[in-house]
């Protein structure tokens, strides 16, 4: 189908459905710039709160603790942590599927005792076996020691088919971490409270292992860059589309010529 059109010495010929089809394209284009521009302020407030939290001093997980259900989630999310803490050889847990600088393991989660509570501490990765016919035996300090670190808490649940039923024992492998869900049954396990965050310990801590806690995958510079390029797409896509359709160019550069 076709579509033919003189305006002066304009001439319009276009071609419906590549046209439409272009069309299609070229708000897709634009729409995948803009989702970049709102990742890019995403990751900026992150970075906002982030900053502004590590600011705040720090406060021992009994405060987080006694303060659940009187407070929102995110008044605690990126907030430090110090405490003095023990931890016990076997209450641990083995998040699988870590990467690190290439190479596949686990992140080791260790429950630290505060008073009666205990507070799950993300030690940083552990090397696995790459046959993966053995788990790895991780020795935990056992002395009374200061544990510092920061609330961290995943910006939506994972998307998984069924979730997974809590360990039935210390230690053990999991997938994936669902604190809320696992609490009692962990608390039954230990005879302890639990807290419902996990803690990422400071890489500089005696007790870390490969701690390094990325607070964005991307930063928001890279969002932009990408908004850009998809932005330039559809420009350039446009240019094209108007050469094709009209004798614009003919007319520019008759134009010049004069």
């Amino acid at each position: 189908m076709q579509f033919n059109r003189t305006w002066g010495p304009l001439t319009v010929r276009v071609d419906v459905r590549a046209a439409v089809a272009g069309a299609i394209l070229f708000f897709l284009l634009l729409n995948l710039g803009f989702w970049q521009l709102g990742r890019a302020g995403e990751k900026a407030a992150l970075e906002a709160r982030w900053q502004a939290r590590s600011e705040l001093p720090a406060v021992s997980p009994h405060v987080i603790f006694e303060s659940e259900g009187n407070s929102e989630t995110d008044q605690w999310v990126d907030r430090a942590v110090r405490w003095e803490g023990r931890f016990k050889p076997q209450d641990y847990l083995l998040l699988d599927n870590r990467i690190y600088r290439g190479q596949v393991g686990y992140h080791l989660i260790a429950l630290a005792e505060s008073q009666g509570l205990l507070v799950p501490v993300n030690l940083g990765w552990l090397a696995g076996d790459p046959s993966r016919r053995t788990l790895p035996t991780p020795v935990l300090p056992s002395d009374l020691m200061v544990i510092e670190g920061k609330v961290y808490v995943p910006a939506g649940s994972p998307i998984v088919m069924q979730k997974p039923l809590p360990p039935q024992s210390l230690p053990a492998v999991v997938q994936t971490l669902y604190w809320d869900d696992w609490r009692e049954s962990l608390s039954a396990l230990t005879q302890q409270a639990v807290l419902p965050y996990e803690v990422r310990i400071e890489p500089g801590s005696p007790a870390a292992l490969e701690a390094e806690w990325p607070l964005v995958n991307q930063s928001p510079s890279k969002h932009i860059g990408y908004a850009v390029q998809w932005f330039a797409m559809a420009a350039v896509l446009c240019v094209i589309g108007v050469a094709r359709m009209t004798n614009l160019p003919a007319l520019l550069k008759g134009s010049r010529g004069i």
